[in-house]
């Protein structure tokens, strides 16, 4: 941020007003300012989410077997301000954002016990480890809402949400100069 510079004739009581109400600007517009960059610096991370989704939408091979997951989701940013305090939480829900994230099946992802998320065996969301352990294998069956056997090889991880944390944590030095220019 560019320094400011204030002038003040301690003899006057009218000039230290206006340098307490001149500082109290200051204050409210830095609070203003920390507000809009928690904010936009998790925004940054709304386009790398959607475009990762995308990445793990419905395919069906020459054989009927199905991969990728229900993409359908909804990204946002939540700003809490509290005194000087902002934080901004990118929000990302979805019925398979899981499998999305972490992927799911051996097909695409390696070894079963392992995951292509960096952050995967921390959380416990390893290939094959969770539901029946179908992941284990190449190819399982489930069930589908309309009473259909559908053959998968699962979902390949595109990790959207650790995409976006990445993104976020390379641009918010550019974010940061262009709020608090």
């Amino acid at each position: 941020m560019a320094k400011k510079k204030y002038n003040v004739d301690i003899l006057s009581a009218k000039s230290i007003e206006r340098l307490k109400n001149d500082l109290l600007n200051y204050q409210k517009s830095l609070q203003d300012k920390t507000d809009e960059f928690v904010k936009r610096l998790a925004e940054v991370g709304i386009p790398v989410v959607n475009a990762k989704m995308a990445e793990a939408n419905f395919t069906v091979d020459e054989k009927g077997i199905v991969s990728g997951s229900d993409t359908n989701h909804n990204a946002y940013v939540r700003l809490q301000s509290f005194g000087t305090y902002s934080q901004a939480t990118l929000i990302v829900e979805g019925a398979e954002l899981l499998f999305i994230e972490f992927g799911s099946g051996v097909h695409y992802n390696g070894a079963a016990g392992t995951s292509p998320n960096p952050k995967g065996q921390e959380f416990g969301y390893t290939i094959g480890s969770y539901g029946k352990g179908h992941g284990k294998q190449d190819t399982w069956g489930y069930i589908d809402d309309s009473g259909a056997l559908v053959l998968t090889h699962g979902t390949k991880a595109t990790m959207p949400v650790y995409s976006a944390s990445l993104e976020i944590i390379d641009k918010y030095k550019k974010v940061a100069k262009e709020v608090f220019k």
